[in-house]
């Protein structure tokens, strides 16, 4: 026990100071799919499965569908409003290499879940999608 109790102290203080995997000064961490957090006004968030990119830009409520694979399916923005429970989507059927926006208007600090997803277009039917990205959207008040 008593050569336990130094390590333990070394965890915490890296954790304390700084060591706890967080990024120094003037670097960037990327968000991971799935994770939660909280988004600035300018922060924009990402979420990918194969063939498709979305972004997720809070001061304006944009979802932009990227279409990056040419296989057939649509690019899809599977989208849940935690304040609402609504769920929308916002399809994206024009081809590889094309991208479409759709803008929502949510009121002030929205929780939001939404996944990129392949999909096909007509019935509306996703055929595959990546996971959940939560996130506490504290863009500013809206008139």
């Amino acid at each position: 026990m008593a050569r336990s109790i130094p390590a333990l102290a070394l965890v915490v203080g890296g954790l304390l100071f700084g060591c706890g995997g967080m990024p120094e000064e003037g670097e960037t961490q990327e968000p991971q799919a799935g994770s939660e957090g909280n988004v600035s006004q300018s922060a924009v968030q990402t979420n990918l499965v194969s063939g498709v990119t979305v972004t997720y830009t809070p001061a304006t409520d944009t979802f932009t569908v990227h279409d990056t694979l040419a296989d057939g399916h649509s690019a899809v923005a599977d989208i849940i409003n935690h304040n609402t429970g609504s769920n929308t989507q916002c399809w994206n059927p024009n081809g590889a290499g094309t991208s479409k926006s759709c803008e929502r208007n949510y009121p002030n600090k929205p929780v939001i879940s939404f996944r990129a997803c392949t999909g096909e277009y007509g019935p509306r039917r996703l055929v595959a999608c990546s996971g959940w990205l939560t996130i506490n959207s504290f863009a500013p008040e809206k008139k």
